[in-house]
Parts: C-alpha cells; sequence; structure tokens
C-alpha cells in the first residue's frame, strides 16, 4: 500500500487527544500512556520517543512508543535496541494503517544509525497494525505467553492451578509467610534488591532502580501495585504490576531461593485473586519466552491453569554487520 496518497502530521505524545486515543483503542495499553512516557524518560538509558500521525479532519490515526535502550553508553549503536513495550495502535482503516507505516518508516530511519535492531513486544491480538508492520519489514516471530481470564470464581480459578502449585501456595501461607501492600519508596527499595538477586541469578541485564521510582512518581494512583512477601521481617518475594483498561499486567518480580518455600507463587495467586475482586477482566503473565528455547520461568507460568498465546514478537534488524559485532 503507497503512503502517499494519504497526508498526515506527525506530533508527538503532548497531543491533547494521545491518552484518549489510547483509552478508546481495543489494544490501547499502560505502555502507550503519557504517564509511562514520562515514566521511560527518567530512565537514564532509555530514550523513549512516541509519535502520532494526524489526518486531515485533525484526528489522531495511528500512534507508536518506542524506547530506545542502551546497555553500552560509548558504543550505543553496537549494544542497543529500540523496544516497542506493546505493538502500535492504528485506525483499524486503509487511512489508519498507512499512517502507521509512515510512523514506522520515520522512527527507523531515525533509529537505524543508533540501534541494532527494532523489536515489537506484542500484549494483544493482531490487528490492523500487523500489516503496517510487515510491509516496513518486520518479521513476525512466535512467542509464548500466558493470560488468566478473570471470569469466574476465586475457588474455580485456584482449582485450575497446577496441584503440585496449590500445595506450594497453601504450605508457604501456613508457614507464616505474610503478604503486604508495598507501594512506598521502601517498598521499592525491597523490590529492586529481590529483582538483583533473581535476575542476577538468570544473568539477565535489569534496568536501573530509577525506573521504579520513576514508577510511582509519574503512574496515577491505582494503576501499579507492589506487593512482598515477608518471612518475619525479611522481605524474600516482591512484585510489581501494572493495572489499565481492565488488564492486570505482571511486570516485574523477583524472589529468594529458600528451601520449602514458595513466596513468589504466593504472590501471583495474591494478584490474580485480587484483580478479580476487583473487576479486572485478565491477568497477563508478561511473557513466557520463545517457543524453541528452554526458559526457566515457563513451567512457572503454565501452572496457574491460564490460556497460551501466541501473538508474537515483531523483528526488524538494522544492520546484520553490527549485530554480528
Amino acid at each position: 500500500m503507497s503512503t502517499h496518497k494519504y497526508r498526515f502530521e506527525i506530533v508527538d505524545s503532548d497531543h491533547e487527544q494521545w491518552d484518549a486515543y489510547v483509552q478508546q483503542h481495543p489494544s490501547g495499553s499502560i505502555f502507550h500512556s503519557r504517564a509511562m512516557i514520562r515514566v521511560f524518560a527518567a530512565v537514564g538509558s532509555v530514550n523513549p520517543r512516541a509519535m502520532a500521525a494526524i489526518d486531515e479532519t485533525g484526528s489522531i490515526v495511528a500512534l507508536l512508543v518506542s524506547c530506545h535502550v542502551k546497555t553500552l553508553r560509548d558504543f550505543s549503536s553496537l549494544s542497543s535496541r529500540a523496544v516497542q513495550y506493546a505493538e502500535p495502535l492504528c485506525d483499524a482503516t486503509p487511512v489508519g494503517v498507512a499512517a502507521l507505516q509512515k510512523l514506522l518508516i520515520q522512527h527507523d530511519e531515525q533509529m537505524r544509525g543508533q540501534a541494532l535492531l527494532c523489536e515489537v513486544r506484542s500484549i494483544c491480538e493482531p490487528g490492523s497494525e500487523r500489516d503496517a508492520l510487515l510491509r516496513c519489514g518486520y518479521d513476525h516471530r512466535d512467542y509464548i505467553n500466558y493470560i488468566v481470564e478473570l471470569d469466574t470464581s476465586a475457588d474455580e480459578l485456584f482449582s485450575r492451578i497446577n496441584k503440585n502449585m496449590r500445595q506450594k501456595i497453601r504450605s508457604t501461607l501456613r508457614k507464616g509467610v505474610e503478604l503486604r501492600d508495598d507501594n512506598c519508596v521502601a517498598g521499592i527499595g525491597r523490590l529492586y534488591q529481590l529483582l538483583q538477586s533473581s535476575y542476577g541469578r538468570a544473568r539477565v541485564p535489569l534496568l536501573g532502580r530509577e525506573l521504579f521510582e520513576a514508577t510511582l512518581e509519574h503512574l496515577p494512583p491505582g494503576s501499579v501495585r507492589i506487593r512482598t512477601a515477608f518471612d518475619g521481617a525479611k522481605p524474600i518475594a516482591a512484585i510489581v504490576s501494572l493495572l489499565y483498561g481492565g488488564r492486570v499486567f505482571s511486570w516485574y518480580g523477583g524472589t529468594l531461593r529458600l528451601p520449602a518455600l514458595s513466596p513468589f507463587a504466593c504472590l501471583v495467586w495474591d494478584d490474580i485473586r485480587w484483580g478479580l475482586e476487583n473487576g479486572f477482566s485478565v491477568y497477563d503473565f508478561g511473557g513466557a519466552g520463545w517457543p524453541y528455547e528452554d526458559y526457566g520461568p515457563r513451567k512457572f507460568k503454565a501452572s496457574f491453569g491460564g490460556k497460551e498465546v501466541r501473538y508474537g514478537r515483531y523483528l526488524l534488524t538494522y544492520s546484520k554487520l553490527r549485530l554480528r559485532l
């Protein structure tokens, strides 16, 4: 599809229609919101880029939010990537698809010399954005996730959890592990220390603590939930979830490895039950790995009885030579 027969104005996230467009779009998420853009802007190693296309009537018809994530300050073009933490949005019309194509082309021209690749992490079923991404050269790949539809009773949801996992949850709670709300600066400190423990064991990069401090500062009240599991006075596991549009999104979590205790499983079940009791429709595990890779957390997430979905991810490599280097 040629984009030349349509005329668009490109604007940034300061546009007055931005959040309203995100809220009314079926795939709109917290990762598209202006508040989340401000969160990412507060992180030194992340440079968010948000843009929308306005049609001739003055209405937004497409938008995207991308984050340039840098791992090495001095070799950015060899060690950084552009990440869209949710798929771009567009109207389900030829105009919307053409507008998104224009946004993607402009985005990729800007990023080509600065990052190795762009990765789009879809969190909803594919829509019209898929056409625009494929036409712009993005490669779609299967990526596993699990979602729990919160459409029944808590007892029924608990019964769908793997029997062994149910036993671990009951046993851990019987041993006196307490789950507490921890939406505060001190809670961020406990969360981040536990994240460092888990991510360090897995040898996975972790963004700085300022990401989570900015989350509390910039996201609206009621859109972030931090819960910590305590064994006596000792924090042993923590989880942070993002709340938006009927979705509880499991964002980050960390835990100590302790014999005969499963505090993180207790936190996940607590999040699922809380989402049901508070009128949310979906609990989203936030990803469970590539199907061709042995991904440790996948078995844990699958044990909660959710539905496996493969909305996938899109990849566009800007330079195969730099990627090899």
